[in-house]
């Protein structure tokens, strides 16, 4: 028999604390979701499967190479994982309950060419075709265009889904969606998913991760109007790189990050190693959190108004307490809900 030392029961208090401690922060803060949904598409370079919940509300899976083509469409699935600053959620258990036929989809059209119809449903771009036997509702007979909010019932094969009826749902003035990089310039870049290119503007003052390359595969945030579509945010989608941003709603941009740049006007976030920064406007009035600095990690919410990202809501997340929140009404955690 061991003989217990004095003071033993001490040790082992003290070693489990310590412990703890050592557990990254990132690891501490990651947040457990469950998703119950039914695969409408995949992308392999991504390793991505775009899963549709009994709402519409469409959410990216990260999954490993080997599930991704485990996984047919039409799969119902219970999902367990975390949940990323880019919208999407690492999947942790990926369970197979049974087999779906038909899907809806709540998604914004990206473009539309001929009979396919590029959409994008959390942060991932994918194609929906339309049939001559495709029921377009009243609001979208006059043709589909970038932002446009749609509801479509799919059916779904081994080829894609395919819409049996599309509604329009409105207009967002943000989209964020998935591309392969197939162009480059000082002023422009040019992504393709699903074999449709789409041209994203690059305006002045935003400097381009030296990852972003013709070939990339990368996430964007973009704003629109008419049909140009103007980048807020790139990122270019790496392995171990949790960071990003995404559009919530239609015209909010949520982005988790390093502030890079303060001042009385603007504030600066880096969403991670492989992300351009986002510049959000600090409205007049508006109570930034007591010990915000450069170099704290913030959660921010920022929406579109008159053309300008402005922020509506900060948080350090590092502040432990969740009191660190600031907004347009004077501070102390309120307003940006979802």
């Amino acid at each position: 028999m061991t003989k217990e030392m004095p003071g033993m029961p001490k040790l082992i208090v003290l070693a489990v604390i310590a412990a703890v401690l050592l557990i990254p922060a990132s690891a501490q803060a990651a947040t457990t979701a469950k998703l119950h949904g039914v695969v409408v598409a995949k992308e392999s370079a991504r390793h991505v499967l775009v899963v549709a919940s009994r709402g519409g509300v469409v959410t990216s899976t990260r999954v490993t190479a080997k599930q991704l083509r485990a996984t047919r469409l039409g799969s119902r699935l219970a999902l367990v994982g975390t949940k990323l600053a880019d919208g999407s959620l690492r999947a942790t258990r990926v369970s197979a309950i049974g087999r779906a036929k038909h899907a809806r989809l709540r998604v914004t059209v990206v473009k539309a060419r001929g009979a396919k119809l590029l959409v994008a449903g959390g942060g991932t771009a994918f194609a929906i075709r339309l049939t001559h036997g495709t029921r377009l509702l009243a609001a979208v007979r006059s043709g589909l265009k970038p932002g446009e909010k749609i509801q479509t019932d799919v059916r779904l094969g081994k080829n894609g889904p395919v819409g049996t009826t599309v509604q329009s749902l409105g207009e967002s003035v943000l989209i964020d969606f998935s591309g392969t990089i197939t162009a480059l310039d000082a002023t422009s870049i040019t992504l393709s998913s699903e074999e449709i290119a789409t041209v994203v503007g690059i305006p002045d003052g935003i400097t381009l991760p030296a990852l972003v390359q013709v070939g990339s595969e990368v996430e964007i945030v973009a704003s629109i109007s008419g049909s140009a579509l103007t980048l807020v945010e790139i990122k270019v989608d790496s392995e171990g790189d949790d960071g990003g941003s995404s559009v919530g709603g239609d015209s909010r941009v949520d982005v988790e990050g390093s502030v890079t740049a303060l001042d009385a006007t603007s504030i600066t976030i880096q969403p991670g190693d492989n992300a351009s920064p986002v510049t959000l406007a600090i409205p007049d009035g508006f109570t930034l959190p007591d010990g915000l600095t450069t170099g704290s990690n913030v959660e921010a919410k920022g929406e579109v108004a008159g053309g300008v990202l402005t922020l509506t809501r900060i948080e350090l997340k590092d502040s432990g307490d969740g009191d660190g929140g600031g907004d347009g009404g004077g501070g102390g955690g309120g307003g940006g809900g979802d």
